[in-house]
């Protein structure tokens, strides 16, 4: 069986920069289909070189590469405003390309963003992802998938989307597929952090392969994300309330300041959600959790991501030499602790901010 599968996954618990990485990839190893499994509880971002800004919470981020084909699979959650937004937005970059979607992808409604305010107290974008996913896995009456949905987008939105079996153009494919994965494996449902604290499915790489509907034995390479010190999301929520959002298995919580303290940064650090715009909390790395999400996952490499909150002085560094020792020492840990090669290095927030030893 051809292995032509490249999956990517959060190593943590989101925003360790998949979308920076996802975009990269794409282009320079010129896949030829990206498909993800994504909701609109998470966004993606990624800088171009000249500060140019792309966030989607469904296209692939591959979407920026011209010749790649994009696919939403059946494992996908949709908004439908935001899918057509995106669209819109977006459509000097598609191009002439179709987005092709899995019939069986589920559609959220406000129904759905009502029923988590009601019911979730923990961690939650209340986007309904989660309530429409019960849903969809109860076989109620009332669900609605793609392509029951299809009729009612614009007519500019339904000449771009096609409703197709995604797995048919995967596994017909003798070429390179990205699996483009969300949220984080500290997120897992099953395998994340304390629950309820976690999200409303499985963030693995097995999961993200299950999605495709693709076999495991296709797949060449997992790709994990990290970064020095692992986030979660802020306690204060989109909707007007407190919530907790969980610790990091015992991990200290920091500050935004401690970090740029640590790294002698001469900017403010603090960081937002993209979707939520709240103050992500920030943790000391968990090596503990590092290790069994390498377990759970089995990647065979690792991006270190913001490495720059190390030591300032790799703030968009390209060359590995020139990097801090600091830095250096920490990426010998990692692979130390997880047996795992580190094979890309992200030292800032723009596509060539970036050293890699593949």
């Amino acid at each position: 069986m051809n292995r032509n599968v490249t999956v990517v996954i959060d190593g943590q618990a989101g925003s360790c920069g998949k979308g920076k990485i996802c975009g990269y990839i794409a282009q320079r190893d010129n896949m030829e289909i990206s498909t993800n499994n994504w909701s609109s509880n998470a966004g993606h971002t990624y800088i171009k070189d000249n500060d140019e800004k792309i966030v989607v919470s469904h296209l692939p981020m591959a979407i920026i590469n011209s010749n790649t084909k994009l696919c939403l699979n059946a494992g996908s959650i949709i908004t439908p405003e935001i899918l057509e937004n995106e669209l819109i937005k977006y459509k000097d970059i598609i191009g002439e390309r179709k987005i092709f979607i899995h019939p069986r992808a589920m559609i959220i409604k406000e129904k759905h963003r009502e029923q988590e305010k009601q019911l979730i107290k923990s961690g939650s974008t209340f986007k309904g992802c989660g309530s429409a996913l019960s849903e969809k896995i109860m076989r109620a009456p009332e669900v609605e998938l793609i392509k029951d949905f299809y009729n009612h987008f614009s007519d500019y939105a339904k000449s771009k989307i096609e409703i197709v079996d995604t797995s048919i153009i995967l596994n017909k494919s003798q070429n390179s597929i990205l699996v483009e994965g969300a949220q984080g494996a500290d997120l897992d449902i099953n395998y994340g952090l304390d629950y309820p604290n976690v999200t409303s499915r499985q963030c693995s790489a097995s999961q993200l392969i299950a999605d495709a509907g693709i076999s495991p034995f296709k797949v060449k390479d997992i790709i994990m994300i990290i970064r020095p010190y692992p986030i979660r999301i802020s306690n204060k929520t989109n909707i007007g309330i407190d919530i907790y959002s969980g610790d990091y298995a015992g991990s200290k919580e920091l500050t935004w300041d401690e970090i740029k303290e640590r790294c002698n940064s001469n900017i403010d650090l603090q960081e937002y959600t993209t979707v939520t715009k709240k103050v992500r909390r920030v943790f000391e790395m968990n090596w503990d959790r590092l290790k069994y999400n390498v377990m759970i996952n089995n990647p065979t490499q690792i991006v270190l991501n913001f490495a720059q909150y190390i030591d300032w002085k790799a703030y968009r560094c390209n060359n590995y030499n020139d990097l801090p020792n600091k830095v250096k020492d920490f990426i010998h840990k990692i692979e130390e602790t997880t047996n795992t090669p580190v094979t890309i290095i992200g030292t800032g927030e723009r596509n060539c901010d970036i050293i890699d030893l593949r």
